[in-house]
């Protein structure tokens, strides 16, 4: 990519992608980079997309703010073409959105929102041989030290918390760390982990419950009120 902390980074003149996600919605990247990570504990290798949203619509103002073409979170890609490399297709992603800005008056020829777009590529041995994919994916994982079930597409709380819709709960975005499942803490309504999936905790360390069989935080307050 582009050097662009600078005041006349362009994105018209570099190499775009069309990205298109089975609910119909279409993300066109520019200046983009495809990047792996090392193997992370258990062997997966994660890749990423990251490019420069190029199709936002909106003039950027009061009024009129800057709409992306998707939203940030779990998603699923039906088809990405990137020129000199195989098409990515049929990939359950996460999508990243990073606004970050630009200088002041703007000079740049796009809003500055950063996409990035991660998937698993592959599971691999300590030699690099091929590991069969047995856990991303899974809606309900037991404990084998417990016997616990947990229900792996609902938010979670730390017991004894309360919940608030405007506040934190902790949900799994298909992440794992040694055969146990990461919880992301994510932000009111957001779709998205607050912190990026590089940072999570496993299922396992406290003891969570499910946000929705938490007491209110609103139903606290007011019964503090009415003593």
């Amino acid at each position: 990519m582009k050097f662009w902390n600078s005041p006349d980074h362009r994105i018209a003149d570099t190499e775009h992608s069309t990205l298109t996600f089975d609910d119909g919605q279409v993300l066109v990247l520019a200046d983009w980079q495809v990047t792996e990570d090392a193997p992370d504990a258990d062997g997966r290798v994660w890749a990423r997309l990251r490019g420069w949203a190029a199709n936002t619509t909106g003039g950027g103002v009061l009024g009129d703010p800057y709409i992306l073409a998707v939203e940030a979170g779990p998603a699923q890609l039906v088809r990405a073409y990137l020129r000199g490399r195989a098409p990515l297709a049929d990939l359950p992603v996460h999508v990243d959105v990073k606004a970050v800005g630009g200088p002041h008056p703007g000079t740049w020829d796009h809003p500055g929102y950063l996409c990035t777009v991660s998937w698993l590529a592959r599971r691999v041995d300590h030699d690099g041989r091929p590991v069969p994919e047995t856990e991303v994916g899974l809606t309900r994982w037991t404990d084998p030290a417990t016997g616990r079930e947990h229900d792996l597409t609902i938010a979670h709380l730390p017991e004894g918390q309360a919940y608030n819709p405007l506040g934190f709960t902790w949900r799994h975005f298909g992440r794992w760390h040694l055969g146990v499942p990461l919880l992301h803490p994510v932000w009111g309504d957001h779709r998205t982990p607050a912190h990026g999936l590089d940072h999570g905790s496993p299922i396992t360390d406290g003891h969570w419950v499910p946000a929705t069989e938490a007491p209110a935080a609103a139903d606290l307050a007011a019964a503090r009120n009415n003593r």
